[in-house]
Parts: structure tokens; sequence; C-alpha cells
């Protein structure tokens, strides 16, 4: 099967309109999409809603997502990570918190004898994110991945991505798509999955990435938030 694989939405829905449109194009299967689909970007609820719509993008919960329906009053409220997820949830409907809350931790399924395992993030013991490595040596991505049976894992929450083969395993973040690391740049996959091998490639779609910018910036500083 082909698989297009996003994360990382940030709540940017010109991104996400924009990689829709392309892999449309590109005719896969399904969509999965491995969290942190609001958080961060100024257009949550819509975001939510274009995904809603799309029966063919199975989703997973990021740590964004969760703290859209968390209950945030005994959290330091100075805290500028507060401040946004606490308007995150002023401006998300009622369906849009519903499906965030929904949503479960992970994906498990087989596709030509190979199981795939779609996640946020590796967990520790506690049930906690592991801590963020960016751009992880095999050695790094092997502690991260230990004890977890899998032959392609699919992630995300590090934003710059990291594509790992060890042996004939795959470990595979395609990058974020809406964050906007680089100006009018969006981060996504394909994943083509056979009986014979494995095959996957890293795009990137060009969008114009100056309104969602602009509004990220001005409700930051309406919320007293420096962006760095």
């Amino acid at each position: 099967m082909r698989y297009a694989v996003i994360t990382d939405v940030h709540a940017n829905v010109f991104a996400l309109k924009a990689v829709l449109k392309e892999i449309d194009e590109l005719k896969p299967d399904k969509i999965l999409c491995l969290g942190d689909i609001v958080g961060g970007g100024a257009y949550p609820d819509e975001t939510v809603q274009l995904i809603r719509k799309r029966p063919d993008i199975l989703c997973v919960k990021g740590n964004h997502d969760m703290f859209a329906t968390l209950d945030l009053s005994r959290l330091p409220s100075v805290d500028t990570r507060i401040k946004m997820f606490a308007w995150q949830q002023r401006v998300l409907t009622k369906s849009a918190k519903a499906f965030l809350e929904a949503l479960p931790e992970k994906l498990v399924f087989e596709d030509c004898g190979k199981k795939i395992v779609a996640f946020h993030y590796p967990k520790n013991n506690r049930g906690r994110f592991k801590d963020l490595i960016y751009l992880p040596t095999e050695e790094q991505v092997k502690s991260l991945f230990e004890n977890l049976e899998g032959d392609v894992f699919l992630f995300g929450h590090e934003h710059t991505g990291s594509l790992t083969q060890i042996g004939d395993k795959f470990y595979l973040n395609f990058g974020t798509l809406g964050n906007m690391l680089e100006k009018d740049c969006a981060y996504y996959g394909i994943l083509d999955v056979t009986e014979e091998k494995v095959v996957y490639k890293s795009l990137i779609c060009h969008y114009d990435d100056t309104i969602p910018r602009k509004r990220m910036e001005d409700i930051y500083a309406l919320l007293g938030i420096e962006i760095r």
C-alpha cells in the first residue's frame, strides 16, 4: 500500500491545504497524521475541521493535542506555553475538542507481512514522551525505540525530521508540516510497502506562509508571548 505521512501540523491550515492538494495527486491509499494537529499556530479549529472532513486521514494524538482538552487550572499561567494552550482551548469548538480527545495514542497494523507502528514519539515507562533528540544517531534511535516491536516506525515531534534504516527496520520522521521552520516550506512523506521492499521519500510542499506567520505573530503579541 501507499501511505502519505504528515505530522506536526500545528494549527497551520494553510500548509495543510497545500500539502493535501499535492498528496491527492499522488493517490495514496491512506494518509497517516502523527499528531500535534493543533498547538502553536493560529488556526486550530479550522485545521481540525479540515482533517475531520477527510475519512482517508488516520490520526494519532500528540502532546499539543492532549493539552487542547487538559485542565490547565493547576498549571502555571505565566508559562508562555500555557497561555497559548489556553487561547487554543478558547477558540476550539466542542466538536474539535471531542475529536482530539478521542484520538488514539498509536496505530499498529500489518501490511505485506510488515508491522507498522505509527505514533507521535516513543514514551518512557512512566507513560511520558521520551526526551526529544534532534537528528538522532543510529545508537540514539536504537535507544529511543528499544523494546518496541515493529518493522516500520512512523513518528514526529522532532520537527527537523530524520530517516533511519537499521538492518531491515525503518524509523521515519518526515519533519513538520506546519511549524514553519523554513519560509514557505511544509514537509511530508510518502511510504510504499510491498512484499519485496519498503520505499520512502521525503517531500517539500512550497506554499505562501505570509498570512499564517502574520496571524501567529499577532496572536503571540496579544498574549504577551515573545517569539524566539
